[in-house]
């Protein structure tokens, strides 16, 4: 019965922290924003959903640890923390249904960035640059098995290409030269349709023309997040992007690192969740509740920027991501153990 009670009532002091602060969040950046953003309402509209989803993917972790403190600060000014000690609950049983509820949410948040979800920040810039969410990448280069590529522009979001161009290459000499004025992703692969082929032959060179499908599994978003170095990648597109770097052979320190923070960085809150409430006092007599939840509010917002500077660290390979990234998630994770037997 407890636990029903207080897991409703964690719910509803994080629903109602994050979406205040998420709408302050997109407030103040749509404030900041209004000179650079297009005059269509649509796009506005736009702009301002996906900067909501971009508050929520950067405040969500904190949220579910200041549900908890606004929590506890509830039970204590009404007095119901004493009458739950006063009825044979321990700090365990009082925890534990709030930790349980604070990692199905993180669960949760991890399953949304396998989706789009993590590509609002980058579709809210591209309107409020371009007055459009549709962004194109110029001149980019990169490595295919034994060629080179060099797109002249590509846009992500059209699967398309323009301007290509394929040199194959022969130990260190040129085999052939694919130029091709524009091309599609179908089909897992790029399509080239009368791409221009020249090869080189012993003792001539030879020029003919005919579709060609190449670069298989180069999806357009891995292209243009993984070559141009950005760390907004759904997680499903990271994985592929490192299984399939790692066949060419390319160096990954940075895509693992967007990986590794992916999947632990938002467990820091459920692990500073059972730390802080070790510290909660039983009643308002026995503690300056103000003071208290100042320093659990500050606490957890410098434990969130010192793990968040770590994986910036990581994400420029200045340092190795699971030194920056797992290292400090499993030593909370310690901590938080050794401070639940405390208990």
């Amino acid at each position: 019965m407890a636990s029903r009670y207080l897991g409703i009532l964690y719910l509803k002091y994080f629903f109602s922290i994050l979406f205040s602060l998420v709408l302050f969040f997109v407030g103040l950046d749509f404030l900041q924003a209004l000179r650079s953003l297009p005059s269509s309402a649509n796009l506005q509209i736009l702009y301002a959903m996906y900067r909501f989803f971009n508050g929520v993917d950067l405040l969500f972790p904190i949220t579910l640890v200041f549900a908890m403190i606004s929590l506890k600060l509830h039970l204590i000014r009404s007095n119901e923390l004493v009458a739950f000690y006063a009825a044979g609950y321990s700090k365990k049983a009082l925890i534990r249904p709030l930790f349980i509820i604070a990692v199905a949410l993180t669960l949760f948040y991890l399953v949304l960035h396998m989706t789009s979800f993590s590509y609002a920040d980058e579709y809210a810039k591209n309107i409020r640059k371009f007055h459009t969410f549709v962004s194109s990448t110029k001149n980019l280069f990169f490595k295919y098995q034994n060629s080179f590529v060099y797109f002249d522009e590509l846009i992500p979001l059209q699967k398309s290409a323009k301007k290509v161009r394929i040199f194959d290459l022969n130990g260190s000499e040129l085999a052939s030269l694919v130029l091709a004025k524009k091309a599609t992703f179908e089909q897992k692969s790029w399509h080239l349709p009368q791409a221009t082929i020249v090869e080189k032959l012993p003792h001539k060179i030879a020029i003919h023309q005919q579709d060609i499908d190449t670069l298989r599994g180069y999806k357009p978003k891995i292209l243009d997040s993984v070559y141009e170095g950005k760390t907004a990648i759904s997680l499903l597109d990271a994985i592929y992007a490192l299984r399939l770097l790692k066949e060419q052979n390319i160096r990954t320190k940075k895509l693992e690192a967007v990986i590794l923070y992916q999947l632990f960085f938002p467990f820091f809150a459920p692990f500073l969740m059972v730390i802080i409430f070790y510290f909660v006092p039983i009643t308002a007599r026995l503690g300056n509740l103000g003071l208290f939840s100042f320093g659990a509010m500050l606490a957890a917002l410098v434990t969130w920027g010192v793990l968040y500077a770590l994986a910036k660290l990581a994400f420029t390979e200045s340092i190795d991501p699971v030194v920056a990234i797992v290292l400090p998630i499993l030593l909370l994770f310690g901590t938080a153990l050794w401070f639940y037997k405390k208990f």
